[in-house]
């Protein structure tokens, strides 16, 4: 699942034209395949695409398997440009994502130590005013 993992959230899916991924958690890795409703191919809104073929990605064990499915059926890579910028972005939303992690990570340790105190002030307070605890 590593491999699928980072095919598709590393964006190389998104590396061909016309795919979007959407993470639907709990759920298999499924790509479903779409077809134009319209008579101009490709033009219309989402609303005309009609669901052409569904295919679990868990089947496939390697990237150049999942590449190779890209190209069967009928997806072309963008341009090397824009395959640059999908890695930039995906590479960002990372950064900021372990960012916004370790500052969670923070938040509770202080608020743990924080708690901690609260405890001991708590403890010290009762054992300086003779208060025990009788069961």
């Amino acid at each position: 699942m590593p491999i699928l993992k980072s095919f598709l959230k590393d964006g190389e899916a998104e590396s061909y034209q016309n795919v979007q991924v959407k993470f639907v958690p709990g759920r298999k890795a499924v790509m479903t395949i779409y077809e134009s409703d319209d008579d101009d191919e490709g033009v219309g809104e989402e609303e005309s695409w009609v669901e052409k073929e569904q295919i679990v990605l868990s089947d496939y064990k390697t990237k150049e398997e999942m590449h190779a499915l890209m190209v069967e059926k009928g997806f072309q890579l963008k341009s090397p440009e824009e395959i640059e910028a999908i890695q930039k972005r995906y590479k960002d939303e990372a950064e900021a994502e372990r960012i916004k992690a370790e500052e969670r990570r923070e938040e509770m340790r202080i608020r743990q130590e924080e708690k901690q105190r609260q405890r001991e002030e708590t403890m010290r307070d009762e054992t300086d005013s003779g208060v025990t605890d009788e069961l």
